[in-house]
This record gives C-alpha cells, sequence and structure tokens, in this order.
C-alpha cells in the first residue's frame, strides 16, 4: 500500500484534504478549498506499471458510436483552418481513423505495444508516451480531443497547459472525463466502479473542471453531462470479465434500439437534456476554447 502523502489539489494546489471514509481504500479526499474530489496520494511507478501492463485495447465499435464520431466530427467542422487534430490518449486510433476519412490530418499519442501497433495498421501518426509539446510546431492545431484521459492523470493541469499551447488562437479542446455528481454514482453508491486506484485519480464535476480550465488559459466554450451507463450500474464494482461483457453487450443493445426510430431518438435526446439541466449525467463533454488573440 502506497504511504499517506499530501498531494496537492489538481485543481486548485490546496493540501487541505478531507478524507472520503467509504473511499478510504482508493485513497479519496475532497479539497477543503474547491471540492475537487481525487485520490489524496500519487500512484508510485511500480503500482502504474502493474496496472496498465494488460490494459485492454478496443479495436472495433458500434455503428452507434461511429454515428456519434460522425456528429462529433461535423460539429469540428467549423474550427477547421489547419485541418490539424490531435488525440492525446488515442487508443487504437479509431476516432483518428474516422477523421481522417473527413480530410483532417491526424495525429495521436498513446502508451502500450498493442495500442501503438493498432495505430500505426491504421497509418495514424502516432507517438509513444505522454504529450510532449516539443515533437510539435506551437500552435498548429485546430482541435485537440481527450476522450476519457483527465481523470487518469497525476497533474491535469500540466496537461492542459501543454494541451493549450498546441492549439492555435481560436481552436478547441474537447475532452471528456466521468461526472462525480452523475445520477450513476447515486444510483451505484459504493459500487460505482469509475473509483478505481490507481487507474483514476481525479473526479471532476462540471464546476471543477470549469475552473482548472480557467486556471490553465482555456476559456470554456459548452459542458454537457450525458447518459447514464447502464453497463456500470449492472457491473456493480465488479471486474469479472465475463461480467463486463455482458454489461457491455446490454448496453449496446439498448443503444442500438434507442437509434430504431424517431420516438426512440427524442426520448434519449430529452433524457439527455434532463441530465445536462441537471448536470448529473454521467459523462462531462466540454468545449474549451484557446482566446482568439
Amino acid at each position: 500500500m502506497p504511504e499517506p502523502g499530501p498531494r496537492p489539489c489538481p485543481v486548485c494546489g490546496a493540501t487541505d484534504h478531507r478524507p472520503i471514509p467509504v473511499r478510504a481504500r482508493d485513497h479519496l479526499v475532497r479539497c477543503g478549498r474547491c471540492a475537487m474530489v481525487f485520490t489524496g496520494v500519487t500512484p508510485t511507478p511500480a503500482e502504474l506499471a502493474a496496472y496498465y501492463g494488460e490494459y485492454p485495447v478496443h479495436e472495433h465499435v458500434s455503428p452507434v458510436t461511429l454515428k456519434r464520431y460522425d456528429e462529433l466530427l461535423a460539429d469540428f467542422a467549423r474550427y477547421r483552418r489547419t485541418g490539424r487534430m490531435l488525440d492525446v490518449g488515442c487508443g487504437a486510433g479509431l476516432f483518428l481513423e474516422r477523421a481522417r476519412m473527413q480530410g483532417w490530418e491526424v495525429h495521436g499519442t498513446e502508451f502500450g505495444a498493442r495500442a501503438l501497433a493498432a495505430c500505426r495498421s491504421r497509418g495514424i501518426r502516432i507517438i509513444e508516451g505522454p504529450l510532449d509539446p516539443a515533437h510539435y510546431p506551437p500552435a498548429s492545431f485546430d482541435v485537440l480531443c481527450s476522450f476519457e484521459v483527465m481523470e487518469h492523470l497525476t497533474d491535469p493541469g500540466a496537461e492542459l497547459r501543454r494541451m493549450a499551447g498546441l492549439l492555435r488562437p481560436g481552436g478547441i479542446l474537447y475532452l471528456t472525463t466521468p461526472n462525480y455528481r452523475s445520477t450513476g454514482r447515486l444510483l451505484a453508491g459504493r459500487s460505482w466502479n469509475v473509483v478505481n486506484y490507481p487507474e483514476h485519480l481525479n473526479y471532476f464535476t462540471p464546476r471543477t473542471l470549469a475552473r482548472l480550465a480557467g486556471r490553465c488559459g482555456l476559456r470554456l466554450r459548452s459542458v454537457r453531462t450525458t447518459g447514464v451507463s447502464v453497463q456500470r450500474v449492472l457491473m456493480r464494482g465488479s471486474i469479472d470479465p465475463e461480467r463486463r461483457r455482458s454489461a457491455t453487450a446490454v448496453q449496446e443493445d439498448l443503444r442500438t434500439r434507442l437509434e430504431r426510430n424517431a420516438l426512440n431518438r427524442w426520448l434519449k435526446r430529452l433524457a439527455d437534456g434532463t441530465l445536462d439541466l441537471l448536470k448529473v449525467g454521467d459523462t462531462i463533454k466540454a468545449v474549451l476554447e484557446r482566446p482568439p488573440q
């Protein structure tokens, strides 16, 4: 077990931590200044290597996910100037492959031999390891993406500042991350499997994410919260691979059914709109802009 240590709040830098007793196993604390929830200790390199050594790489996505990709890329089109896009933590490169089909010059970063091989097999320009601005001209990207990455980082503020430096003025960072004040967490209670040390170290809400973005020189254009993860509810904290496959299949079947007719799509939009209004959807989806000069 790691020794307790005063990891500064990743949002405001304070060390006034209040432990969350029901999450003691995962070292969760709440900042006494800004209410950010995070792990009060930093994982050791050995812990991270042991956990991420066999981290899964997903090389297939459903038709519904491809449709979501296309909708997102349609939104990005208004920001196209250089035509360059960077996905930080791009996995197997599936989103970048879709973006390239629509004319973007795509770049990615990722860890792990399997993910790197998957990206290279798709012809994605990929750099192994953490985001390093030295690999790219400054202010050279229209769009940066970060899908479900911020919760993993020991210093998310430093990462946001690096990203901001790579955006052209007026360019955007699109990021997603789990929402700590989500309906899914309330439904799952202590079994909410997003809490998982040493995988997840930061648990943002729309408010704490917006505050961090502002401290890093990025302007919040929009923030939405959407969805309730059926998979996470069904998993109830389990890490059993067979149960995960079963829960994923149920979720994908539901997503497909919701896409099949206009009434279902309308009901889904209504549900997502309500979750966003209350800011209790499972996923935060934020658009952050580097202010124009």
